[in-house]
């Protein structure tokens, strides 16, 4: 690589820094409003509920909750452009980041047709 080259080089690196400096922080909120329906529209069950939880003192977030017992299975929240789903129940649901909308969505529905079972079987329901 000639000198020209590595500085051309550099000069692109520093460029997408600044870009990304530049670019507006993540909204928490705003991203867990465009998730709601997208979670709704792929995991249809008479099983789950979602609901945004904006209790003061805790961290905005979507709790999952089993419609029958109404237990929350776990909550999502957004943080640094990622979306993450934390169990409440770790002997039954795993928790699990992913920086993608739709394949987070995607991923929990796996995730909660793989382990659904085993919890109302457990709460004989």
């Amino acid at each position: 690589m000639s000198f020209d080259d590595e500085v051309d080089a550099a000069r692109e690196r520093l460029r997408a820094e600044v870009t990304r400096a530049e670019e507006p922080e993540f909204d928490e909120l705003a991203a867990l409003q465009a998730l709601a329906p997208k979670l709704e529209a792929v995991i249809r069950s008479r099983r789950l509920a979602f609901a945004i939880s904006d209790e003061d003192d805790e961290e905005l977030s979507i709790a999952v909750l089993h419609a029958e017992t109404d237990e929350e299975l776990g909550h999502i929240f957004a943080e640094d452009g990622e979306y993450v789903f934390e169990s409440s129940l770790e002997d039954f649901f795993d928790d699990f980041v992913d920086e993608d909308a739709d394949s987070f969505v995607r991923r929990l529905a796996e995730t909660l047709k793989a382990d659904l079972p085993k919890y109302e079987v457990e709460n004989e329901l």
